[in-house]
């Protein structure tokens, strides 16, 4: 069997039907959906022109708003920074202010302490020397005794060789 080619383009009576079909709807197109086709794009143009020019406004803007919290995040970087360091000077004077407190304490005490042991060293001092004189006194009392005794031994002695020398 032989293949039939067929032509690529062949115009017949159906062709002519569909170029007249096809002016037909590009009139009736014309005629009724043209104006409203193009009212609806030209509004959807503006639309998106006005949206375009609104989104680069507040591309702009946003750009301010960024510069200026950058700044303020500066201005509070810095702020925050002087804070630290005056709070840094605060503790460093309250501990200055504790430390010297806490010498003046310890002197005090010290004070204290000295006054305290000369005081306990010339209570000490008063009741050894109270102690000594009672011993002295004590003492002085023995020996008063003892020579007394041995006066009135020395003297009963004496008055015994003497009774018994008369008595020879």
């Amino acid at each position: 069997m032989a293949t039939q080619l067929m032509p690529v383009v062949s115009i017949d009576i159906n062709m002519f039907w569909q170029i007249i079909n096809f002016f037909i709807l590009v009139f009736v197109f014309n005629k009724w959906f043209k104006k409203p086709l193009g009212k609806m794009i030209e509004s959807r143009k503006a639309k998106i022109t006005s949206d375009l020019q609104e989104a680069t406004e507040n591309k702009k803007i946003a750009a301010e708003l960024q510069k200026e919290a950058e700044t303020i995040l500066r201005k509070a970087k810095v702020e925050a920074n002087e804070i630290l360091k005056k709070a840094e000077h605060k503790a460093d004077e309250r501990r200055e202010a504790i430390l010297n407190e806490a010498k003046d304490q310890r002197e005090k005490i010290l004070k204290s302490a000295e006054l305290e042991a000369v005081k306990m060293k010339a209570d000490a001092r008063k009741d050894l020397e109270e102690e000594v004189k009672d011993l002295a006194i004590k003492l002085a009392e023995k020996l008063i005794q003892q020579k007394m005794d041995s006066k009135i031994e020395s003297t009963l002695i004496d008055e015994f060789i003497e009774e018994v020398g008369e008595e020879r």
